[in-house]
């Protein structure tokens, strides 16, 4: 499931309220040094895109591929459609190359 950036951020206002305030969700997650308070304020209030550290403690990240910002707790779905169309033996054989290729990962 994809998120937009307001999302993701009401998402950690829920977290902070949660935790009792930014330093204590800042500790419980592991982001002690000072400079995390700046980054997580920063976010929080759409100065700045949320870093990924931020994101990881939310149980989000940002798909490197389209840039964006998925639940990493909802799986991927595994289904795949493939339509080919095919002639001859030369192209039912590239049709057969295409989908084991497109299903090998």
């Amino acid at each position: 499931m994809t998120l937009s950036p307001r999302q993701a951020r009401l998402r950690l206002a829920r977290s902070i309220e949660d935790a009792g305030g930014q330093k204590a969700w800042r500790l419980r997650n592991g982001l002690v040094e000072n400079y995390w308070q700046t980054a997580v304020s920063k976010g929080l209030h759409a100065k700045v895109p949320l870093r990924a550290e931020i994101l990881a403690a939310i149980g989000l990240r940002v798909n490197p591929n389209t840039d964006e910002i998925e639940d990493v707790a909802v799986p991927r779905s595994s289904f795949r459609f493939v339509a080919v169309q095919a002639s001859g033996e030369a192209g039912v054989a590239a049709a057969l190359a295409m989908i084991s290729a497109a299903f090998s990962d």
